[in-house]
């Protein structure tokens, strides 16, 4: 029998892709008052399955399918902060800007492991425990 599961392994990427983005959130909230520090940031999950090689694909069974895939623990930072962010020195964290992205990875993350608490509910399901 071969379980090809790739929703959990397109949750556990969703995971750790949120708990990677949330390092560099944390970091640059820990560097809002370091004079010239630049804020960092991780592209969101979406761009990051678009742009990676896959290492997976999702099971197509039909020709109008769209495949997809994603490497794992392949998150590159780049720079990037709010507009209007920039301090007289040279700091470009804005708090209120990591915040919010913060509660969006947090979303995220919970957003994962419901996929995965849901997928593996359904796996127990069907051979017959609760």
């Amino acid at each position: 029998m071969n379980l090809n599961l790739n929703i959990l392994r397109l949750a556990s990427s969703l995971a750790s892709h949120s708990a990677a983005r949330q390092q560099v959130i944390a970091e640059n909230i820990a560097h809002a008052d370091t004079p010239g520090y630049r804020a960092r940031d991780i592209a969101d999950f979406s761009e990051t399955l678009e742009q990676t090689p896959s290492n997976f694909s999702a099971r197509t069974t039909r020709p109008g399918h769209v495949q997809f895939g994603t490497a794992p623990n392949e998150y590159r930072s780049h720079e990037e902060a709010a507009f209007g962010a920039e301090s007289p020195n040279g700091n470009n964290v804005s708090l209120e800007d990591q915040m919010v992205r913060s509660v969006e990875l947090q979303q995220n993350h919970q957003l994962a492991l419901g996929v995965y608490e849901k997928s593996l509910s359904i796996l127990r399901t069907s051979i017959g425990r609760k």
